[in-house]
C-alpha cells in the first residue's frame, strides 16, 4: 500500500489560450521555481512576470498561503502583482476614457487581494484615485468604480486614512447630501467612505461632520436598498461615537425621527435582521444607553438639592396624593413624618436615603426611573406601593430597595456601564426604538413584574435575591422574543410567571440532561458501563429465582388438596428443585423432591404457546402469565408449566430462566431497571464535568513534528 506524501499536491493549472496542465505541486520547492516550470511548459518568456491565482476568485498564491493548497485545486496563471499593477496604474493615467473606464473596472475586482494591493499602493495608486473623485469623473460608472476601488485598497488597514484630502471628502458629501436619487453604488460607496474617516481619521472628522447634512443623511434610512440603510446608520452611529456632545446629538437624532426611520424602515420591513445590520442596530441601542452613563456613575449625595426634591415626589404621590384618599395625607411638620414615610417607601437609610444610591453602579440611575414612575404612572405607583405595605412587615417587597437592585441588574443585562460598544455585539431589542424615554418605560413594567412574582412566590425579606434572580430570567427570556412593541413585551413578561419558570427549567434542565448523553463521548461512556449494569440485573434476576416463589396450579378454579407447588434454583445454578407444598410455605432446597437439569432444557414458550393454555378450561385471563420450559428426556420430550401470580413476578422468572440459557432478557421491566441504572451511574461519573459543555468529537491530533530534537536524551 503506498503513502500519499502531503507535500505533493495533485492539481490543474489554467491559462487563457492554453490547454490546462495537470501537475504535482512540489511544496518543498520554491515558489518562483514551479512557476518557472510552468512558464517552461507553455513556452511562456519572462516567467518573473507571472504568477498563480485561484481561479475562482482573486487571490495570489504566495509562499506564506501556499500550504492552504489542497488536492483537486484548480490555479490560474496570471500576472504577477507588480506586473498587473504597474500596468493598471499606466492605464489608469492614459489619455484614451475607454482604457481608463476598463482599468477602473479591472481595479475594482482585484484591489480585494492583499498581494496587489500592496502593490499598486507602492506606485502611488491611492493618490491617483484620490485625484480622479476630485476632478469628478464624467460618469457614475466610473465614480462608482473609482471609489470601489479606493475602499478596497483602504480596508487592508496599511495606510492611513489622513492622507484624504477636504475635496476628496466634500466630493462625497455632494452625493450624501442630494435629496434627489442618486446612483445606488455610489451613494452606497460615499456613505461607507465617510463612515470609514469617521471612525479612523481625527484629522478628518470634523470635516465630515461639518460637510454632512444631517437633515439628508437621516433620509437615506427611508432607502429600499438595504447596503444604504445599513451604510447610512453606520455613518449615523461613527457620528454619534465621535461627537463631543452626545446628549445634544441625541436630540438631534429625536428631532429628526431617526428612531421611527429605523423602527418602521428597517426593523418592521426587514423579515430577518442578522449580520452588520443587527451590529449596527445594536451600536445604535448602546450610544442611545450611554446617555444614562452619568446618571449611572454619580453617588448620592445628602447636600443635593435636587435629588432631595425627587425623594420628595416619591414621597407626595403615595402618601399625600388624592388616589390614597384624604385620611392617609398628614401635614409635613409632623415629627417623624419623613423618616416614617421613606421606611415605608423601602429605603435602608430612612433618616438619609440619599445614601442609599452611594453604589455605583446603578448610581442616581434609579431614582431617575422611581420618579419617572411616580409621574408618568401614579396609578400603578400607588398601587405597588401601597399592595406591598398591606402585606405585613415580613412579606413586604421593599420598593426603593427593590427599585434599585432592578436598574442595577438592568444594567448588567443591557451592558450600561460606559464602556464602548462590543465590537461583534448584535443583541439589539427593537422596544427601545419604539418611543423616546423608553428605559425609563422599560423599568416601569419590570418593576411591576418583579412586585407580581414577589407575591407569587410569597416571598419574604430573605428571599429578596432569589426573586431578584427569578425576574431576571423572566426578563432576559422575554427580551430574547425581540417584541416590537412595549405591550407585546409586557403581556409576554407577565405570562412568564413563577410556575411557568420553573416549568422552563426543568424541560430546560430535561433537554439538556437528554443533548448531553447524546453526545459522542458520552455515548461511548453508556457503551462501555452497559454490559456491567446489564449483569448487575442479570445477577439480581437469578437471586430472586434462586429464593424461590409459590406458584399456583390452578389460578382461579374452587380450592383443591395440592393446589400450591414451590420451585427454586440451585446457588450453582445448574438445577431447578421444585414439588408441591401448601399455601404460604417456602420449602428447603433439600424437601423438593424434583430436579431439572438446567442443561436439558431446549427451550422456554410464552402465553398462547404454552401446553397448559391448550386445555379448554383453563381461563384465558391467566394467558399472559403463563410459561413453559422444554427439556429433553428418554424417550420423549417433556415440558414444565408455570403460571405466574403476577406480570411482576413473570417478568423476573422469565429474564431469569433466559439469562440460564444465555438469551437476552425481554421484560420492560428489566429494561427500565437498567435504564435507571445507567442514569443514576452516568450522572455520578459526568459529576465533576457539571456545567462543562462536552464536545462532539474529540480534539483533532496535531500532525507529527519534524523532528524529534527537543526529545531529551537521559542515557
Amino acid at each position: 500500500m503506498s503513502v500519499v506524501d502531503p507535500g505533493q499536491i495533485k492539481l490543474a493549472i489554467e491559462k487563457e489560450g492554453q490547454l490546462p496542465l495537470l501537475t504535482t505541486f512540489d511544496q518543498s520547492l520554491p515558489l518562483d521555481e514551479i512557476i518557472k516550470e510552468v512558464c517552461s511548459k507553455w513556452s511562456l518568456p519572462i516567467p518573473e512576470q507571472y504568477a498563480f491565482q485561484y481561479s475562482d476568485y482573486n487571490c495570489y498564491i504566495t509562499e506564506e498561503n501556499r500550504k492552504g493548497l489542497k488536492n483537486g485545486t484548480v490555479l490560474r496563471l496570471t500576472l504577477s502583482p507588480a506586473k498587473l499593477a504597474q500596468e493598471t496604474f499606466e492605464r489608469l493615467q492614459a489619455p484614451n476614457p475607454d482604457e481608463k473606464r476598463n482599468a477602473l473596472s479591472t481595479l475594482s475586482i482585484i484591489a480585494e487581494d492583499a498581494t496587489f494591493a500592496s502593490e499598486f499602493i507602492k506606485r502611488n495608486g491611492l493618490n491617483l484615485l484620490i485625484s480622479m473623485v476630485e476632478n469628478k469623473p464624467e460618469s457614475n460608472e466610473t465614480l462608482a468604480n473609482c471609489l470601489t476601488s479606493f475602499q478596497e485598497l483602504m480596508d487592508h488597514g496599511d495606510v492611513s486614512w489622513d492622507l484624504l484630502t477636504h475635496g476628496f471628502i466634500k466630493n462625497l458629501t455632494v452625493f450624501v447630501n442630494k435629496k434627489n436619487p442618486v446612483d445606488a453604488t455610489v451613494l452606497k460607496r460615499c456613505l461607507s467612505i465617510l463612515e470609514a474617516v469617521s471612525t479612523n481619521s481625527p484629522a478628518f472628522y470634523p470635516v465630515v461632520e461639518k460637510e454632512v447634512v444631517f437633515e439628508n443623511l437621516v433620509l437615506h434610512l427611508q432607502n429600499p436598498n438595504p447596503d444604504i440603510q445599513l451604510n447610512g446608520i453606520a455613518l449615523i452611529n461613527s457620528l454619534f461615537m465621535r461627537t463631543a456632545n452626545k446628549k445634544q446629538f441625541a436630540e438631534a437624532l429625536s428631532k429628526k425621527g431617526v428612531r421611527g426611520y429605523i423602527m418602521n424602515n428597517i426593523i418592521r420591513d426587514t423579515r430577518v435582521i442578522k449580520g452588520e445590520m443587527a451590529h449596527q442596530l445594536y451600536v445604535y441601542q448602546s450610544l442611545l444607553f450611554s446617555l444614562l452613563v452619568d446618571m449611572v456613575n454619580t453617588r448620592g449625595n445628602a447636600s443635593n438639592q435636587n435629588l432631595f426634591e425627587s425623594l420628595d415626589i416619591l414621597r407626595k404621590v403615595v402618601f399625600e396624593s388624592e388616589l390614597v384618599g384624604a385620611s392617609s395625607a398628614r401635614p409635613i411638620s409632623q415629627a417623624g413624618v419623613l423618616p416614617k414615610d421613606f421606611k415605608r417607601l423601602g429605603f435602608m437609610d430612612i433618616d438619609s436615603p440619599a445614601n442609599d444610591f452611594h453604589e455605583t453602579p446603578p448610581g442616581l440611575l434609579p431614582l431617575h426611573t422611581m420618579v419617572y414612575f411616580a409621574r408618568k404612572h401614579q396609578e400603578q405607583y400607588v398601587k405597588v406601593v401601597l399592595e406591598n405595605l398591606s402585606r405585613g412587615e415580613d412579606y413586604e417587597c421593599p420598593f426603593a430597595r427593590a427599585s434599585i437592585a432592578l436598574v442595577k441588574m438592568l444594567c448588567e443585562v443591557l451592558e450600561i456601564n460606559g464602556e464602548p460598544p462590543s465590537e461583534s455585539g448584535k443583541d439589539y431589542y427593537p422596544i427601545f426604538f419604539t418611543m423616546d424615554f423608553a428605559f425609563e418605560e422599560f423599568f416601569c413594567i419590570c418593576i411591576q413584574l418583579l412586585n407580581k412574582t414577589w407575591k407569587e412566590m410569597r416571598a419574604t425579606s430573605g428571599d429578596f435575591n432569589r426573586v431578584m434572580q427569578v425576574v431576571k430570567d423572566q426578563i432576559c427570556r422575554a427580551l430574547r422574543e425581540k417584541h416590537q412593541s412595549m405591550e407585546m413585551f409586557k403581556t409576554n413578561v407577565f405570562s412568564l410567571g413563577f410556575s411557568q419558570i420553573l416549568k422552563i427549567l426543568q424541560e430546560e434542565i430535561h433537554e439538556r440532561n437528554i443533548m448531553e448523553l447524546r453526545a459522542r463521548p458520552v455515548v461511548e461512556l453508556r457503551e462501555q458501563v452497559l454490559p456491567e449494569l446489564k449483569e448487575i440485573v442479570k445477577q439480581q434476576r437469578l437471586d430472586q429465582l434462586i429464593q424461590g416463589t409459590l406458584f399456583d396450579k390452578a389460578p382461579g378454579k374452587a380450592r383443591a388438596r395440592e393446589k400450591y407447588w414451590y420451585c427454586r434454583l440451585s446457588p450453582n445454578l445448574k438445577f431447578l428443585h421444585y414439588g408441591d407444598c401448601q399455601e404460604g410455605q417456602a420449602p428447603p432446597l433439600e424437601n423438593l423432591p424434583n430436579k431439572l437439569p438446567i442443561a436439558k432444557v431446549t427451550k422456554i414458550l410464552f402465553g398462547k404457546d404454552c401446553p397448559q393454555t391448550k386445555d379448554r378450561s383453563f381461563k384465558r385471563a391467566f394467558v399472559s402469565l403463563c410459561f413453559s420450559l422444554l427439556y429433553d428426556t428418554e424417550p420423549d420430550e417433556k415440558h414444565l408449566d408455570f403460571i405466574a401470580t403476577s406480570p411482576s413476578l413473570f417478568a423476573i422468572w422469565t429474564d431469569g430462566l433466559l439469562t440460564l440459557l444465555n438469551k437476552e432478557m425481554l421484560s420492560s421491566e428489566s429494561q427500565e431497571e437498567l435504564e435507571t441504572l445507567l442514569n443514576m451511574e452516568m450522572k455520578l461519573r459526568l459529576l465533576d464535568l457539571e456545567n462543562i459543555s462536552i464536545p462532539e468529537a474529540p480534539p483533532a491530533i496535531p500532525a507529527e513534528p519534524p523532528s524529534f530534537n527537543f526529545v531529551y536524551d537521559f542515557s
